[in-house]
């Protein structure tokens, strides 16, 4: 897989302000686990991507446009792209389809679940396995432009490619979700080359504001 086709895929993972109050950032019963968020045609997050690389970055959105059985369809980066009902990537008009989908998140998510996940991603008609493990981590406070959170870090580790596992690059993911805005605040995506050690693509992406459907 070309270093343009993994930045790509890279890209596709991803995605007047309210200021946020402090019941956000505090310890509260919800402390155990995040149910599968309600979610509101016209729903925006707004994050910036930063790459840990050479420290670039740039600001995109993820608006809700419609909802379906099971569908949730966003335009993200200039692409309409549909997530299933727990926020995994289904489809994007930049030539993606996932079957069944990423299968990142399964909600409800609460500290000490695991599970596995395993995917084949098409794009422009390359096909590529994704598999792996998700474990739900404990609670955080977390700081981000958009302010600071309580949030529930979910890890992802895994492998892509076409080849026997051994052979395949390697990702991982960590994702802050928040009760409070219905999303993640911050995710942290790391990608090598084939050979599993040297960094090909690595960023933080930050919630720089909220804004639910009026």
């Amino acid at each position: 897989m070309s270093a343009s086709t993994v930045k790509r895929l890279a890209a596709l993972l991803l995605l007047s302000i309210p200021v946020f109050p402090a019941w956000c950032a505090q310890p509260v019963a919800g402390d155990e686990a995040i149910e599968r968020p309600p979610v509101r045609v016209g729903d925006v997050w707004v994050y910036r991507q930063t790459s840990l690389i050479n420290r670039k970055g740039s600001e995109f959105s993820y608006r809700v446009t419609a909802l379906g059985a099971d569908r949730i369809t966003t335009t993200a980066d200039g692409h309409s792209e549909v997530y299933s009902a727990d926020w995994n990537l289904i489809e994007s008009s930049a030539e993606t389809k996932i079957s069944p989908h990423e299968g990142y998140f399964s909600f409800p998510l609460e500290p000490g679940k695991s599970y596995p996940f395993k995917a084949v991603h098409t794009v422009a008609r390359l096909r590529s396995t994704w598999e792996g493990t998700v474990s739900v981590q404990d609670w955080e406070t977390i700081d981000v432009p958009a302010g600071r959170f309580r949030a529930l870090r979910v890890n992802v580790a895994g492998s892509f490619g076409s080849g026997p596992v051994a052979r395949r690059a390697q990702l991982q993911h960590s994702y802050w979700w928040s009760a409070g805005v219905r999303r993640w605040v911050r995710h942290d995506l790391w990608m090598s080359k084939p050979d599993g050690k040297t960094a090909d693509f690595h960023t933080r992406t930050e919630l720089i504001r909220y804004t639910p459907a009026p």
